[in-house]
């Protein structure tokens, strides 16, 4: 599909495009934005979540053992005979960065002593020591503080004998303090990847949509009397698949105004040849009678006293040439409009193409026959269906007159009608529509549109064996019953 088409459709007005309009793009990025923009909260939350318990966990067992290797060191100062330690000098190298305070707790649960007592960041509060003061194994808590609320972590450990238990208090702010910053670098990914997301989702969409924006401004350039070249097909392969079906619907377009064009240029012939057949006939057949018609009253009216005899085979002459004029008058009547279709209806219309038929061709018997629950159509559906009929016996006449039967079936349904006209004459190929207006065949050519023009299907059908068939069905849905 290379060569260019020319476009004869008839212009199609399009209504003004709104001021703001939302695109393929915008609605496709607004949908993906809001979608990661959740994504982007849920991951928040979770490596918030996360963060945290993965912070507890590993403090809670660091403290542990700390507080455990601390009281093992405290343990060893006490047996050695020291009752009174320095607990800052003795832990010192514990606390070494750690932001916490150790202090000892006697078996009553009361502070004996701590390494920044009177000084600690966090003060010494007796019913939260109490609480932890005789741990059965090293420990580590998250707590909080009954005066303050902020949470700390509380490790405990047991000293040997009388001397207590050995509490580690660190504040939670103080642990999570240096994970808030991995925290926001992770974030801070998190949304860099889903703007670099964004960006990419942005030129895959500018990918896709440009070769249907190029259809658009394409479609809008294929104008009356333009030359439309083939859009190529690219993109993915939904997009080829509508630039093919836009480019053979453009080129089927083209080729259809073609035949319609032509095909009003021959029926614009057609109607000048028939109008100038007609002046022809009545010229040549009805005026000449006419004129003799005047020349016999002459004659009668000067015989009428001379000779009455003479004057009688006159008169009888007169009447006989009357009747073939008026039988010619009502054969050119009946061709231009039918008056037994509208007064006996389309079954007593067709009997009578075939009657025709059979008196212009005796050796053709024509056979009309009529199934179905005969009912009344609207008038041009009738018309449709005799028209139909009268040109397919017309072409009896003129390409199968070696055929020797004729059948007309007409078929009344409960949804539609259909018209069948079989000859047995010689077989000919199937033609198309557009070769037929191309070859002046506009006899057949009128027949299709006829079927199109009611939403109906004509086809032909010829075999050397069998003949040929033409077959009309119309859709015609039944009227109501009080109609």
């Amino acid at each position: 599909m290379s060569e260019p088409a020319s476009i004869n459709a008839p212009a199609i007005e399009m209504e003004q495009a709104p001021a703001r309009e939302t695109t393929v793009r915008g609605q496709l990025l607004w949908a993906s934005i809001f979608s990661l923009g959740i994504f982007i909260l849920l991951s928040i939350l979770m490596i918030t979540a996360v963060f945290r318990q993965l912070t507890l966990t590993l403090v809670l067992q660091r403290n542990t053992a700390i507080v455990q290797a601390a009281a093992s060191e405290l343990s060893k100062a006490i047996q050695g005979g020291d009752a009174s330690p320095n607990l800052a000098t003795i832990l010192q190298p514990f606390l070494a960065g750690n932001a916490g305070s150790f202090y000892q707790v006697n078996s009553n649960g009361e502070p004996v002593a701590g390494t920044n007592q009177g000084t600690a960041n966090l003060a010494l509060e007796k019913t939260l020591l109490t609480d932890f003061s005789q741990p059965p194994i090293p420990e580590s808590h998250l707590g909080q503080s009954p005066s303050s609320g902020d949470q700390v972590i509380i490790s405990t450990a047991r000293l040997p004998g009388k001397a207590g238990s050995l509490i580690l208090v660190e504040p939670w702010e103080n642990v999570t303090a240096p994970g808030f910053y991995y925290q926001a670098i992770l974030i801070a990914l998190l949304i860099l990847g889903a703007l670099f997301s964004l960006y990419t989702l942005s030129l895959s969409i500018g990918r896709v949509t440009h070769p249907i924006t190029e259809l658009v401004e394409t479609a809008h350039r294929a104008i009356p009397g333009s030359i439309f070249r083939p859009m190529p097909e690219q993109g993915p392969a939904e997009l080829r698949t509508l630039i093919k079906a836009f480019n053979q619907m453009v080129v089927q377009l083209a080729e259809q105004q073609t035949s319609l064009r032509q095909y009003a240029h021959k029926a614009l012939l057609s109607q000048e040849e028939e109008r100038e057949r007609l002046s022809h006939e009545l010229h040549d057949g009805t005026m000449q009678d006419l004129v003799g018609l005047v020349q016999r009253v002459e004659l009668c009216r000067s015989e009428m006293d001379q000779d009455p005899l003479l004057a009688r085979r006159r008169l009888d002459e007169l009447q006989g040439l009357l009747e073939a004029t008026l039988g010619d008058v009502r054969r050119i009547s009946n061709a231009l409009r039918p008056s037994i279709l509208e007064d006996l209806g389309l079954p007593a219309a067709l009997q009578a193409l075939c009657n025709d038929l059979e008196r212009q061709m005796p050796s053709i018997h024509c056979r009309c026959a009529v199934t179905g629950q005969e009912r009344r159509l609207a008038p041009d559906l009738e018309l449709a269906v005799f028209r139909v009929v009268q040109e397919a016996l017309s072409n009896i006449r003129k390409h199968a007159r070696q055929a020797t039967g004729v059948e007309v079936e007409l078929v009344f349904q409960e949804a539609g009608i259909e018209a069948l006209v079989r000859n047995d004459g010689p077989a000919f190929p199937s033609p198309d529509v557009r070769d037929l207006v191309r070859g002046g065949h506009l006899g057949l050519a009128g027949m299709y549109e006829r079927a199109r023009l009611f939403h109906g299907e004509l086809s032909l059908a010829s075999d050397p064996s069998t003949g040929t068939t033409v077959r009309l069905r119309l859709p015609c849905p039944p009227e109501p019953a009080g109609a």
